[in-house]
């Protein structure tokens, strides 16, 4: 058996840290303990490495943030920040594609005003004093910071930009079995 060949895949998908540890959402939002195993096990099941992308609020704000819509992130610093971290993943998309990796995909999680796919939260009355507001009232179509950050690093570099989409874990009100089966499908299609 020739060394360099063994049983590894060569199929990575990049995944926004929250969805597989939960303990970086901001508070409230946690709709399960340490990880979402449904999205585990469908990764798994389809033979997929992970690359857990970091956490762009946690490093900026950190574990005790309150909610935030992205028209309070859509600054310099933060945006900085997020192109730093979307260029290390773009190393690592980089590095793949020169090994003839495929990375079939990005998970973000919908409804984040950092990493949300195609539903990101906007409010223009959040700011200033902490008051009650609603985050579901907040919901807006459109990508998050970070994932606008990813996807300009990304092309920048003249790689192909895989595959998004976006998982609406934090919406209490959503079907989880709904969600599930709509992401399993999702998988199914690129892997």
């Amino acid at each position: 058996m020739d060394r360099r060949d063994d049983n590894r895949s060569k199929k990575v998908i990049f995944v926004s840290s929250c969805l597989l540890n939960t303990n970086n959402k901001v508070k409230g939002l946690a709709r399960y303990p340490g990880m979402c195993k449904e999205v585990f096990d469908t990764l798994y099941e389809n033979d997929l490495g992970i690359q857990q992308m970091d956490c762009p609020e946690t490093l900026y704000i950190g574990i005790q943030r309150w909610w935030h819509t992205k028209n309070l992130y859509d600054n310099v610093g933060f945006r900085r920040q997020c192109r730093e971290i979307a260029e290390r993943q773009a190393d690592y998309m980089e590095e793949y594609r020169r090994e003839g990796y495929k990375v079939v995909g990005v998970l973000g999680c919908d409804g984040s005003p950092t990493c949300g796919v195609t539903i990101t939260a906007w409010d223009e009355n959040w700011g200033g004093s902490p008051v009650d507001l609603s985050f579901n009232d907040a919901i807006i179509e459109g990508e998050g910071v970070y994932i606008e950050e990813l996807k300009k690093a990304i092309e920048e570099r003249g790689l192909d930009v895989p595959p998004f989409y976006g998982l609406a874990l934090d919406d209490e009100s959503a079907d989880m079995e709904q969600i599930i089966s709509d992401f399993r499908a999702f998988i199914k299609s690129i892997a």
